[in-house]
């Protein structure tokens, strides 16, 4: 469960979801476009709320924010954990599906709405904090449309900047992505202090914490996550690797068993059975009972 001075941060997609997807107070989200966009809309217009359902606990489901403005322009918005070539191409290809789904039969070509996705990355490889594309000649930086722009933003280096500056030297920039990598909840409320947006949506943040549903929604993706790495094929191999590279010096089957053992005591730290864990180090049950009573 979430401990009381901490936060289900808002790189918890539904947690964004939920903050900024409000349908009846869209205030958090305009502020989210000022900080990124430098724009502040009069209108805003969510468009796909319905995720926010109850449905969302019980099937996985597109995560997306998609908004339009007044002026027609339709906004996706992503949070990424692991980011990777895939993932990005994921993402194009979601841009693409929404630009097409608004091409009425005989619209003017004239007409298109402008698409900006912008993507709030995790642990992915970035050149720049932000970075921006458009379709654009190689050559000599010519624009070959307008109508389609992607912003992708390294939260991660936010968040830290964040942690080893004063506040009193970060902008507003700073400190509104970094809130959405931070989990601390006093982070959280120095970062806010004094700014009526932020402490709006810390607001929100705290109160959504509190819900059981919420809470444990979150407690299962991150134990999922962390089970993904830690049973992985790949993951073992690595364990083993270097149980072998340990037995040149200490004997090759005293330094893999011993791996082992150790791949065991972390996964019996994180309470999960013992048959898994059986599985996927290969060592007997008596053999793991002996290491979670020692």
């Amino acid at each position: 469960m979430i401990k009381e001075e901490r936060l289900i941060p808002l790189k918890f997609d539904l947690m964004f979801k939920k903050v900024f997807g409000d349908e009846d107070n869209n205030d958090s989200i305009k502020y989210l476009l000022k900080c990124i966009l430098g724009i502040t809309p009069q209108e805003v217009i969510i468009l796909n709320n319905e995720i926010l359902s109850d449905s969302y606990y019980d099937k996985n489901t597109t995560v997306d924010l998609i908004i339009k403005l007044k002026d027609g322009t339709k906004i996706n918005i992503e949070v990424n954990s692991n980011v990777n070539k895939s993932l990005i191409d994921r993402n194009l290809l979601c841009m693409i599906r929404i630009m097409n789904s608004n091409i009425k039969r005989g619209q003017k070509y004239s007409k298109l709405n402008k698409h900006i996705q912008i993507n709030f990355d995790f642990k992915g490889y970035h050149k720049k904090p932000i970075m921006k594309y458009q379709l654009i000649d190689k050559e000599n930086n010519e624009i070959l449309s307008d109508k389609i722009e992607i912003i992708r933003i390294d939260v991660e280096y936010f968040t830290k900047k964040c942690y080893t500056n004063s506040v009193e030297k970060l902008d507003l920039k700073d400190k509104f992505i970094g809130l959405i990598g931070i989990e601390d909840k006093k982070m959280a409320m120095n970062l806010s202090k004094g700014n009526k947006n932020m402490e709006e949506i810390l607001s929100k943040m705290e109160g959504f914490s509190k819900e059981e549903i919420m809470a444990a929604t979150y407690d299962r993706e991150e134990y999922k996550e962390w089970l993904r790495k830690v049973t992985t094929e790949e993951e073992v191999k690595q364990g083993i690797e270097k149980g072998l590279e340990q037995g040149i010096k200490k004997g090759i089957k005293k330094g893999i068993n011993q791996e082992k053992k150790e791949i065991a005591k972390n996964m019996l730290n994180e309470n999960i059975d013992i048959e898994t864990i059986s599985r996927v180090t290969k060592l007997t049950l008596d053999e793991i009972k002996s290491i979670e009573n020692n």
